[in-house]
């Protein structure tokens, strides 16, 4: 190779390096929306050590941060530590700070609204909705020479909406033969903590009136889920954790069991389930209508999933003696 062809290979190896940096070169990966929703962006003391008797404040505050608005109100609890006038528990001093919502002991739920909880607009440059909570509170009286350790735990719970979006292609044997397509499947969700999956290649071919297709229910958000119709609890039951419901709709119509004309027939496909996630999975198997009399046509594929989802936090802090 001439110094000036490895001068050019050089040159378009330097360019290939950048545009793989930049992102400018499309790998075929399908968009990864972000695992965010309502998130615990701090749940602190002001300092991780106090002398005993001495005031400390608490402070909370959560963020939406996924593309969707907060469905109904989010519950709040704070728990750990006996809270009361005794020498020897944590002390409340003066009423707890929150905005929005109410609270006025830090041993009872703080609700929040859901007007306030919306969704950031990063090409606008607004944030998610932000709530904040503080409490001052007193730190327990301990016998001469102690040090003891102590630690406050918060559980949020938020109801939340997320759906993604697919499309799927059907195609005849002879249109299949023709067209070779074997592409995979584009699956865009948006951001929050559970996603979902349409799995397979995007051009099926027709047999009948139906195609069976998978949905993968993925729980990524580091939290738990349970069913959207399950009050939030500070402890919800085991039989109660890691359910979410999944519906299905197909160029517009919900399949959810009821009556649609869709291609000139009654269907009356229920693809509607709460499923049960186990190790974080689950799967929905559905049969999805389509149009036997065309050679090929594209469906487009919504799958909504709607849970409340439970996130936590602790908040380590240590209360020494000192001579008075």
């Amino acid at each position: 190779m001439s110094i000036k062809s490895k001068s050019k290979f050089v040159a378009y190896a330097m360019v290939l390096m950048t545009l793989l940096v930049l992102g400018c070169i499309d790998d075929g990966a399908p968009f990864v929306a972000s695992d965010k929703g309502v998130v615990i962006s701090e749940f602190q003391f002001d300092t991780p050590a106090v002398y005993h008797n001495e005031s400390v404040n608490l402070r909370l505050v959560l963020e939406n941060q996924g593309q969707k608005q907060v469905t109904g109100p989010t519950s709040v609890f704070i728990y750990g530590q006996t809270i009361s006038s005794n020498a020897k528990h944590w002390e409340q001093i003066g009423d707890v700070q929150v905005s929005p919502g109410t609270m006025d002991d830090i041993t009872q739920v703080w609700s929040i609204p859901n007007t306030d909880f919306l969704p950031p607009q990063p090409e606008m440059g607004v944030p998610g909705g932000v709530a904040t909570f503080e409490a001052l509170l007193r730190s327990p009286e301990l016998e001469e020479g102690e040090s003891t350790p102590y630690t406050f735990f918060t559980r949020v719970c938020y109801p939340y909406k997320t759906s993604m979006l697919a499309t799927v292609t059907s195609s005849s044997r002879d249109e299949m033969r023709i067209q070779q397509d074997t592409s995979a499947i584009e699956n865009v969700n948006t951001a929050g903590p559970v996603h979902v999956e349409l799995g397979g290649q995007s051009n099926i071919i027709a047999r009948g009136s139906t195609i069976p297709v998978i949905f993968k229910i993925s729980n990524v958000g580091g939290g738990f889920s349970t069913d959207v119709v399950t009050d939030c609890k500070a402890t919800p039951a085991s039989t109660d954790r890691d359910k979410v419901k999944v519906s299905i709709e197909v160029e517009g119509f919900l399949l959810d069991g009821t009556s649609h004309t869709m291609y000139g027939n009654t269907v009356n496909t229920d693809c509607t389930r709460t499923v049960k996630l186990i190790g974080g999975d689950a799967e929905l198997r559905c049969s999805i209508p389509i149009d036997p009399d065309t050679p090929s046509r594209e469906y487009h594929i919504r799958a909504t999933a709607e849970y409340k989802y439970y996130i936590g936090s602790d908040s380590p802090i240590t209360v020494d003696y000192i001579i008075e």
